[in-house]
């Protein structure tokens, strides 16, 4: 299987994954090809990639750490603790520590060295998924740390909490991509609105208030609502603001500052020391895949590949499936496989998202 953005579509192609909505009801089945009708259903649920099945991604699997009902589930609980405070001005702390236990579990089971950061979500359901994301992303990279369970559990709860206090903001300007100076303002509210819902309740953690009120807080002391700098802003809150402007980089196409894996790794990187705490910056890239599964990529050899699994020891030097020549203009009647990292005459200058209906005729 591999990624495909759905203005790529051509009516072909064959659904690689079920696709469900908020409350778990299956809106497509794997293995639905994808007509005019259905793709312009999809446009209409604010889906803009998917995952197709096809000759030249055979074999290819791209595995999230969150089996679907967890995934579900977590969507759920975040969705009604929002409302619950936003109409009742209460939260049900044991539903957000049962999530949270049911994603510490599986992840720590499934014992993945690699996440599989890219995410399919519908425009309803961003908040709730961004939420789920950084608590995953939260997790792995706390873990990397070598922290101790109790403390990354503190932490997956501020994660899974982070945005709460978006029920107060008004979904005018939650919807919007570019805000004006006064709606920014009133955005900027919300670490400290979930702050305040959550600092004393006694089943509340300190370190997860801290995580949800100091997460846009940055290295530089450039961040808000504090302006704190360097180790005044707390470790959880250092690990979740890597995470969550990581997520919003590669899965919001609202946010202005969209980016492909690649660009967001490189903008971690260049961050490092002024954002972001460099030394978790230099463990997060660690798990994160430069060039994901099914991604196509052109090589300093002339040729196209599409990646087929990444390795853990090395991440910009995944192994390959080489199937054009950009020098001959032809494709290749027998692909062939490159582990790059044994190969390494060669190397990936960038991901590309070629037309492949006129490539692979």
């Amino acid at each position: 299987m591999r990624p495909v953005s759905l203005d790529q579509i051509s009516g072909n192609e064959v659904l690689a994954q079920a696709l469900y909505d908020l409350d778990g009801r299956k809106l497509l089945n794997a293995g639905v090809s994808l007509r005019p009708a259905i793709v312009e259903k999809l446009y209409e649920k604010g889906i803009s990639v998917i995952y197709i099945n096809d000759k030249l991604s055979e074999g290819i699997q791209v595995n999230g750490l969150l089996c679907e009902e967890t995934k579900t589930r977590a969507k759920c609980i975040v969705r009604e603790e929002m409302q619950r405070l936003s109409q009742a001005k209460e939260l049900n702390y044991s539903n957000v520590s049962g999530v949270v236990d049911s994603i510490l579990d599986e992840i720590l089971s499934r014992r993945i060295d690699i996440m599989n950061v890219k995410d399919i979500r519908m425009q309803d359901e961003q908040i709730f998924a961004h939420s789920v994301n950084v608590c995953v992303m939260a997790i792995a990279l706390a873990t990397k740390l070598s922290l101790p369970i109790m403390k990354i559990k503190n932490i997956a709860m501020g994660a899974l909490m982070h945005d709460l206090g978006k029920a107060f903001i008004a979904p005018s300007i939650l919807n919007k991509s570019d805000l004006t100076k006064e709606e920014m303002i009133e955005l900027k509210k919300h670490p400290v609105i979930g702050y305040n819902m959550v600092k004393e309740d006694n089943e509340t953690t300190a370190i997860t208030k801290i995580a949800i009120l100091m997460h846009h807080e940055h290295f530089n002391g450039s961040g808000y609502p504090m302006g704190l700098a360097g180790d005044k802003i707390h470790y959880s809150a250092r690990i979740l603001t890597i995470c969550n402007e990581f997520d919003a980089a590669i899965n919001d196409p609202k946010n202005s500052n969209f980016l492909q894996t690649t660009d967001a790794v490189e903008y971690l990187i260049g961050a490092s020391g002024h954002i972001f705490d460099k030394a978790m910056v230099d463990e997060f890239i660690k798990i994160v895949p430069v060039y994901s599964e099914g991604s196509i990529v052109l090589l300093s050899d002339g040729t196209m590949a599409i990646v087929v699994h990444n390795n853990p020891i090395n991440l910009t030097r995944p192994v390959v499936r080489v199937f054009y020549s950009t020098k001959k203009k032809s494709r290749y009647k027998n692909p062939y496989i490159i582990d790059l990292q044994d190969e390494l005459s060669i190397k990936i200058l960038r991901e590309v998202k070629p037309n492949l209906k006129d490539i692979l005729r």
